[in-house]
């Protein structure tokens, strides 16, 4: 062997003793747990007391909406009775957007005084997903969105309609039919 490579033999001998091999003796060792330096246990405390302040505060914004929501469905069902104007905006008379105009804005959320405005505004909810407080709107006077009532369920609504203001389901032959979308504000 030149003189060059003779070093390499011991070398790769003391590798191959370092090196695990096949077998058991290449399995993970199991490592004890080491107790956790104070500083660390600090670091988790604090991790968990800004977790239970996120949670906490969370349940509380929950809180707040559906009492907002709460509200929202309580002032609708208020003006069941009322009668029916066309572009009346309250107290007495309403029409279909001047009835959601009004509810929301006791609830402090400016509306347009007009359906098809209001269907552009918040975020779309899927028909299946309908909760109390959402907006629903129904084509009754050509395309789009020219009907308007708020979700007192996930199948009834409040809406101003020519016999005034009442609630009515969204599931019967005429208003499932011409259901178009929904939003929802809160």
């Amino acid at each position: 062997m030149p003189r060059r490579r003779r070093w390499l033999v011991p070398l790769i001998a003391l590798m191959a003793c370092a090196l695990p091999r096949a077998g058991a003796s290449a399995a993970p060792q199991a490592m004890p747990d080491l107790p956790i330096a104070p500083v660390e246990r600090l670091v988790d405390r604090a991790a968990q007391a800004t977790t239970a302040r996120a949670l906490a505060n969370r349940r509380e914004r929950q809180r707040a909406q559906e009492r907002e929501v709460d509200g929202v469905v309580q002032t609708a069902t208020a003006q069941v009775g009322d009668g029916y104007a066309w572009g009346g905006g309250g107290p007495d008379a309403f029409d279909c957007s001047g009835l959601t105009t009004f509810v929301f804005a006791r609830a402090g959320v400016a509306l347009p005084h007009d359906s098809h405005g209001q269907a552009g505004v918040g975020r779309a909810v899927d028909r299946d997903a309908i909760r109390p407080g959402d907006l629903v709107f129904f084509s009754t006077a050509g395309p789009g969105a020219s009907h308007v009532g708020i979700a007192t369920s996930a199948t009834t609504v409040v809406s101003a309609t020519n016999s005034g203001v009442m609630e009515h389901s969204t599931e019967d032959a005429y208003w499932r039919g011409h259901y178009v979308t929904a939003r929802r504000l809160l």
